[in-house]
């Protein structure tokens, strides 16, 4: 192998090594510090293009937040296959149990081997939380990706005039509703599991001088705590915890803000139903345009409940 490869390799090992990639947004500034630094130089590449390659290569191994090659099929089956197959039996309350059993007929009828259906199944079955993960890191970091970016407009009417307290992002994404937040002055905390999302939001907050409180974990592993947040809101996502440990989690006064699509539930009371432990102060369903869905007008609910 050529010497100067040698070296660039070598570069590139000791580099990485040196750098914690599963933040890579806010580490591009340390990149380039790190390239200057004394002990770098002298395994760095003479060449700028030299230096690009390996530049690129290296953020772009970054951005890709643990995406996993395994987890290819998925986004086929979240966005495709389960969406048809409600839709053509739009009389049928499909369980997930269901849906999996018809993707396997589906996969083994297009002659996929008998490992890889048992493969695929289980890991729908078993790491949903994963799957899920997954996807929506190649969402957040997917420049094509069809979104609204601006903050909710429901959560925007919301907190119209109201005095900022501290408040939780539930499935926060890559942070826009939790860094409209914390520019009114809210204290804000934040999880999602998909962790290129929330280190987007951090990278964000802090272009703009705000702090977040954020954690990538699923929802199960996050500790809400007692009386701690005056507002909590589901912007487009539902609670995967019981729904207790969000009413614990609010002080008295505080309040639940939910927007989401009709789809998220099996039934339009069942939002309703939910937070039967607060009093219901505001709710509705209107045709509207989607904060998701390439931004189609859809059915959407939205709540406000109040601990008393």
């Amino acid at each position: 192998m050529h010497r100067s490869r040698v070296l660039n390799a070598i570069w590139l090992r000791r580099f990485i090594a040196e750098v914690n990639y599963t933040c890579a947004f806010s580490h591009a500034k340390g990149l380039m510090r790190l390239v200057g630094d004394e002990k770098y130089k002298k395994w760095f590449p003479r060449k700028t293009a030299v230096l690009a390659g390996l530049v690129a290569a290296f953020l772009f191994s970054a951005l890709a937040f643990g995406q996993k090659p395994e987890y290819d099929f998925y986004p086929e089956f979240r966005n495709s296959f389960t969406p048809k197959l409600r839709a053509e039996n739009p009389s049928l309350v499909l369980s997930n149990e269901e849906i999996v059993e018809r993707y396997a007929a589906k996969l083994k009828n297009e002659g996929v081997t008998e490992s890889e259906v048992a493969r695929r199944t289980n890991l729908i079955r078993v790491a949903r939380s994963l799957l899920e993960a997954d996807y929506w890191n190649r969402f957040y970091t997917d420049s094509n990706a069809n979104f609204n970016k601006a903050p909710n407009g429901f959560l925007k009417q919301m907190v119209e005039g109201k005095r900022p307290g501290a408040a939780l992002d539930y499935g926060m994404g890559e942070g826009r509703n939790a860094i409209y937040l914390a520019s009114l002055g809210w204290q804000v905390w934040g999880f999602d599991p998909a962790d290129a999302g929330v280190s987007l939001a951090q990278k964000r907050a802090k272009e703009l001088g705000l702090t977040l409180h954020t954690e990538a974990v699923r929802d199960g592993e996050y500790d809400f705590g007692k009386e701690r947040f005056d507002l909590v809101l589901f912007s487009w996502t539902m609670p995967l915890v019981p729904a207790q440990k969000v009413v614990d989690s609010l002080k008295p006064g505080g309040i639940v803000v939910m927007e989401c699509g009709a789809d998220f539930v099996s039934g339009r009371n069942e939002m309703l139903h939910m937070f039967d432990a607060l009093q219901i102060v505001h709710y509705e369903i209107v045709r509207a345009k989607s904060d998701f869905y390439d931004r189609r007008e859809t059915d959407v609910l939205r709540l406000v409940a109040r601990k008393p």
